[in-house]
């Protein structure tokens, strides 16, 4: 008699979990599986997340990942946004190098070109490195009036290995920001 209670519960959770999921609810721009899915190659510079809906006077902040790299022990990443739609507030250190003691984190906004660049990795002579997936920084923007607009790496970005040789960047990613 107990099991015939436990029944339609058991039938309520089993079919209100079979829908069928949104197209992009694992759309993780951190996730390699998906990466080699949608043919995106590492190691990488993303965004996190890739897609963000601020209100219109609200501040927002995205996190700037290097992905399946290799032995890094240095970035310098140049982020482009427009600067008549935001404005940069804020900047946070990652944690992706967070076991150095001696650390470089440096960054400078040209708010009159929309260009952010930002410096980070050990400094010394002991070849310290790291490989993986990890927060380089995290930038926060306010969204100034009602737009759509994407925040993007350019051409200039590099990582650098404990000798200062370049680790070649195969991806890049955007952040789409629809303001609203």
């Amino acid at each position: 008699m107990k099991m015939i209670r436990y029944v339609p519960l058991f039938l309520i959770i089993l079919f209100s979990c079979s829908e069928d999921l949104p197209e992009d609810v694992n759309n993780n721009p951190l996730d390699p599986n998906q990466a080699t899915e949608n043919n995106f190659s590492t190691p990488a510079l993303v965004f996190y997340p890739h897609e963000i809906s601020p209100l219109p006077g609200s501040d927002f902040t995205v996190q700037v990942f290097a992905m399946e790299v290799d032995s890094n022990a240095g970035a310098h990443m140049q982020i482009q946004y427009d600067h008549a739609k935001m404005h940069v507030v804020g900047f946070a250190q990652g944690a992706f190098y967070s076991d150095a003691s001696d650390m470089l984190f440096y960054f400078e906004d040209d708010s009159a070109a929309g260009v952010i660049d930002i410096y980070t990795g050990y400094l010394g002579v002991d070849s310290s490195y790291v490989s993986g997936t990890g927060e380089l920084a995290s930038i926060t923007f306010n969204a100034r009036v009602d737009w759509d607009t994407v925040i993007s790496f350019t051409e200039n970005c590099r990582l650098a290995g404990p000798q200062n040789e370049d680790i070649e960047i195969l991806g890049f990613g955007e952040c789409a920001v629809y303001a609203q």
